[in-house]
């Protein structure tokens, strides 16, 4: 058949301007049979390809490579009668389909029946027009005389708006083969396929086997989740990296050039990270792995996930290489103040990450560089004191956030226990964001691309946020104590807090209360995800892991009504005052900005 005069056809790559030169050698000769070709068939609603099922009798728009092989349509099915290739490559001589558009990521199937008058293999493959050889999928068949069905289900490693879809007939010794019910389809976007998603699950369940404290949880997080964005990334050619765009080449100058696997580099990124930041830690990712595997599309051949793995690592090494002298293993011990106002260890728990705020940001330049002013505006421990402001927040924990409280309401009560996550064997404060970004991000039916991407920024934020947090509570002048101490100095032992262990102790995270690192990560993940939406109004429905609220699910109205929530509990709960929420929330809302502005553009 004569291949479409189309000019565009004319940019595909060398190879393939070579296969068709004998094609268009016989363009002069069939202008008349190109003025009575039938219009062409419409795609099925979602299908790519134009005629595949072959019902209006018409070839169009399906071309062959050699013009020794014909075509024709014979009881409702394309016939090709190959030429004898034996002895030359396999894309020697083959029938295609040009000039329909794939996007980067985006799930496929490809099916298409399929037959032969002898035993014979059969190459399918959907290719970038200009590097022909380097396909989003690639898989071989063996034909026999019996029509039967192929479907292979692939996931665009690239977008291409000019791609092809080719039927590779060569290296064999003549044939006739019969094609019918040809389509190529976008899948809905299935969340329980997304590697995203699922190496997001994998590290909340590593935080529920290890009592980790929230700024090392968030720092891996982010180390996690900026591998996966690179590998994403470095394959698809689409955004913008974290630390490195892994350089992919598509030459297109042989015949087995293939693209990375997009689950495959994103996999094994997530599975060397996760192995280097907790296997020694008693941690193995191999079963998880396996799992992710099993999840891949069906089209995904050796190669390519061999070249995706390559990408992978290199994704890794790169993200775990630039955190290896981030000052995150600084254990140099805490002195405390040792005065009336100065934190001093609850529940005989020594100082935790006292050092995080000098450790080197993900986006921020420094720690302190949205650090907030002093809590009530004072200038040291006995002017704090001294504040009515000071007093009146004491007076309203007493009131609203002790064990006995008769002024905190039930739906107070649940709101204090549904944000707490603080307990060992819970996904602690970053895990319970993470969930709810996953259930808005299944919500919203979001794609690998736009989930690396959301993931990505939400865990630098979280990260940053962290280390914000943390260098308020130890490195300014005042490390101010928790509730539990101020009202045990001004009325001796016997008020608690309603925040306690499973077993009902009474319980206060061991580190100073200004300011809150809920609400500090809560202030930053709801700006992330402001900005990734452009609004706040989504509502959604969140969920807890925290013992106290086992099966509690709470309403939000959107991202700053969950955020409120979430700072607001600190003071139900008992262990935070209104300052360290409200100080919190800001200082987070203000990473969350910057890091949105200033990392991860699409």
């Amino acid at each position: 058949m004569t291949p479409p005069l189309d000019a565009r056809h004319h940019n595909l790559g060398r190879h393939l301007r070579r296969l068709l030169g004998v094609v268009l050698a016989v363009v002069l000769t069939s202008t008349l049979a190109a003025a009575i070709r039938p219009a062409p068939v419409a795609a099925a609603p979602g299908d790519l390809i134009l005629n595949g099922t072959f019902d209006n009798g018409s070839t169009q728009p399906w071309w062959t490579r050699l013009a020794s092989t014909s075509t024709t349509v014979n009881a409702g099915q394309l016939r090709v009668r190959t030429s004898a290739t034996v002895g030359k490559p396999v894309w020697e001589d083959l029938v295609g389909h040009f000039e329909f558009g794939v996007t980067a990521a985006q799930p496929y199937r490809l099916q298409f029946d399929a037959s032969a008058d002898v035993s014979r293999p059969l190459r399918a493959t959907v290719s970038r027009a200009d590097t022909p050889f380097t396909s989003a999928v690639d898989q071989t068949v063996t034909l026999t005389s019996t029509m039967r069905r192929f479907t292979f289900d692939f996931t665009a490693p690239f977008g291409d708006p000019r791609a092809v879809l080719l039927f590779h007939l060569g290296a064999h010794a003549a044939s006739t083969v019969r094609l019918d019910n040809i389509s190529l389809t976008p899948l809905t976007v299935d969340p329980a396929t997304d590697p995203i998603l699922y190496w997001n699950g994998v590290l909340l369940a590593t935080y529920k086997a290890l009592d980790l404290p929230p700024t090392t949880s968030s720092r891996e997080a982010a180390i996690l989740h900026a591998a996966m964005q690179d590998a994403a990334v470095s394959v698809t050619g689409v955004g913008n990296p974290y630390r490195v765009r892994v350089p992919v080449s598509y030459p297109g100058t042989q015949e087995n050039v293939v693209a990375p696997s997009l689950h495959a580099a994103i996999d094994r990124a997530a599975y060397d990270v996760l192995t280097a930041l907790y296997g020694g830690q008693g941690q193995s990712y191999s079963e998880a792995l396996a799992g992710a595997v099993a999840l891949r599309p069906s089209g995904v051949n050796a190669a390519e996930v061999a070249r995706g793995d390559t990408v992978g690592v290199a994704a890794a090494a790169a993200n775990l290489q630039a955190r290896a002298n981030d000052g995150s293993g600084n254990n140099t011990p805490y002195p405390l103040d040792g005065v009336p106002g100065s934190w001093r260890p609850t529940n005989a728990k020594a100082a935790v990450s006292p050092n995080w705020g000098l450790v080197t940001p993900f986006a921020l330049t420094s720690g302190r560089q949205f650090r907030p002013g002093p809590p009530a505006g004072a200038t040291g421990y006995t002017d704090l004191l001294g504040k009515q402001e000071y007093r009146t927040q004491v007076q309203e924990i007493r009131d609203y956030g002790g064990r006995t409280s008769s002024l905190r309401t039930p739906d107070q009560t649940q709101l204090a226990f549904f944000w707490a996550n603080d307990l060992p064997g819970t996904y602690k404060p970053p895990g319970q964001l993470f969930t709810h970004t996953r259930t808005v991000a299944e919500q919203r039916k979001l794609g690998i691309l736009a989930n690396a991407r959301l993931f990505g920024l939400v865990a630098l934020a979280l990260a940053d946020a962290a280390i914000a947090a943390w260098d308020a509570k130890y490195q300014t002048p005042i490390d101010l104590w928790r509730p539990v101490s101020a009202i045990e100095a001004s009325e001796g032992p016997g008020w608690q807090p309603l925040s306690q262990t499973r077993d009902g102790v009474p319980y206060t995270p061991a580190f100073p209360a200004y300011i809150s690192g809920h609400a500090t990560f809560a202030g930053a993940w709801a700006a992330v995800l402001q900005r990734f939406f452009g609004t706040d109004a989504i509502a959604f429905d969140a969920t807890t892991d925290d013992p106290h609220a086992e099966g509690v699910v709470r309403h939000m109205t959107g991202f700053d009504h969950a955020a409120e929530e979430n700072a607001t509990s600190r003071i139900y709960l008992g262990v935070h005052y209104r300052f360290d929420a409200d100080a919190g929330l800001a200082t987070g809302r203000s990473v969350g900005a910057y890091v949105y502005a200033n990392r991860l553009r699409p």
